[in-house]
């Protein structure tokens, strides 16, 4: 076990020495996409999230959280909010033990979404429909509900409380100020790791664009896709501006919200904090999310052209 870790982290270290050699070597490309990072992040992310992250902990440090429904408020919180918001959340439940690893994983299964505002606002801008938008979050949103269902665990248990009540030092403090501002420090820190991971793909998908690897794919859709696997914001942006259907570009968008990206699993693999929640079963629960999401997608496309024929997706 010990030489699989030793391993694990030679081979993380080898990586993260190539990517430090690979942005020395094209500085103007790791430059446009650091200041393109920085710039989502603070004209979209830090408005949106930092006030939740801030709110969130602050209810975590000094509310009974034993009287409040953890089963619903990671998933209400994120729906305010967007990602990760539901990973931090769960994460905290998690290592407080309210939650056990296993029903912490099933919550984060249909509680890890995007906001409405983002899906209608945002994206709705990128594909040019308000209603090809609506679509889209009907599509998150159930498909989520779905992905809880298939996320249960075995025995049925998931949903039960853990019974042990917490000890940890950080609920002991009963004084509201400093309550206050761990959870500013703790809201700071979330933004600054969300900062980084876009920074790390954003530059890395400048990369991969810039180095010609795309072109071996077949349409600008499927490098715009590929965009998106990496970064979720800026693969949607590029597939907007694709020339394929508008019923195309919801199908292959309702994937790309929900399934979130490489950058949205890191970032809710960092602010889940410890060690209950492995990338292998993150990215499992996301791209399960991502193909019901589509499918959805398809199936109301489907269905309402069959009913409104030629009137129900222009």
């Amino acid at each position: 076990m010990k030489n699989k870790v030793l391993n694990e982290n030679n081979i993380i270290a080898a990586a993260a020495a190539i990517c430090a050699a690979v942005m020395v070597a094209f500085p103007e490309v790791t430059e446009s996409g650091a200041k393109s990072a920085i710039a989502i992040w603070l004209n979209s992310v830090v408005p949106v999230l930092l006030p939740f992250f801030i709110f969130a902990d602050f209810i975590k440090r000094t509310a009974d959280m034993e009287r409040l429904p953890v089963r619903v408020y990671p998933a209400v919180m994120a729906i305010l909010s967007g990602y990760p918001m539901g990973a931090k959340i769960t994460g905290d439940l998690v290592k407080s033990g309210v939650l056990s690893p296993e029903k912490g994983r099933h919550i984060l299964s249909y509680s890890l979404v995007t906001g409405p505002a983002f899906i209608l606002g945002t994206i709705g801008l990128f594909i040019g429909s308000s209603k090809a938008a609506l679509i889209v979050a009907v599509a998150h949103y159930l498909g989520a509900v779905c992905n809880g269902l298939m996320w249960q665990c075995k025995d049925g248990t998931c949903l039960e409380r853990v019974e042990k009540r917490r000890n940890s030092e950080t609920f002991k403090n009963n004084n509201i100020l400093d309550n206050f501002t761990d959870a500013i420090l703790a809201g700071f820190r979330a933004m600054a790791i969300v900062l980084a991971y876009l920074i790390l793909f954003m530059i890395l998908a400048e990369l991969v664009e810039n180095t010609g690897i795309l072109g071996v794919l077949p349409g600008t859709a499927s490098s715009s896709f590929f965009k998106g696997i990496l970064e979720m914001t800026m693969g949607i942006s590029a597939l907007g501006m694709c020339d394929i259907s508008i019923g195309q570009k919801v199908v292959l968008t309702s994937f790309l919200v929900s399934f979130g990206g490489m950058s949205v699993i890191g970032q809710s693999l960092s602010v889940s904090g410890g060690g209950w929640l492995h990338f292998s079963e993150l990215l499992r629960i996301k791209l399960s999310h991502g193909l019901l999401a589509g499918i959805i997608a398809a199936a109301v496309i489907i269905l309402g052209n069959a009913v409104f024929p030629g009137e129900f997706l222009v």
